[in-house]
């Protein structure tokens, strides 16, 4: 098999692992809070709130949660852009691509019992493939001169 099918494949697991863990229903804003709770809030702590109302939990809760977004579809538009390297519009074809991928994504995602569809998620989405194929292409550029 050749290389480039290897990162389709690729490409095309992560996308079915990113369907798969938007069916769950346990990844959402509220019991991320309380996982975060549990491992941020000790017995010694005078922060110990069940209901995680704290704004330091709800602050470390948005920075996971929009992290993960980010790194999540960064990754994809990676895998992505090694599957369209030869092509000529590679960069674009992966951003777009991760782009539409994040709103479908989205759209399942408003079907399933506890989770929320929300096209902020969609931005946060497509920064992270911004920004993963702007190190790539800094990556390649920087090889090109010699300087990697």
């Amino acid at each position: 098999m050749k290389k480039k099918r290897w990162w389709t494949v690729a490409a095309l697991v992560w996308m079915t692992l990113i369907f798969c863990f938007t069916q769950l229903p346990y990844f959402t804003g509220e019991n991320t809070s309380k996982a975060i709770n549990k491992v941020v809030v000790t017995e010694h702590n005078t922060i110990n709130t069940p209901n995680a109302d704290n704004k330091d939990i709800n602050v470390l809760n948005i920075l996971v949660r929009k992290s993960t977004h980010v790194t999540v579809f960064g990754i994809l538009a990676i895998l992505l852009f090694k599957s369209f390297e030869v092509h000529r519009y590679s960069y674009f074809l992966s951003l777009i691509l991760t782009f539409l991928y994040a709103i479908t994504d989205e759209y399942h995602q408003s079907f399933m019992p506890g989770r929320v569809s929300s096209f902020r998620d969609v931005l946060f989405d497509s920064f992270g493939a911004i920004l993963a194929l702007s190190l790539i292409f800094l990556i390649k550029v920087k090889r090109t001169k010699g300087l990697l």
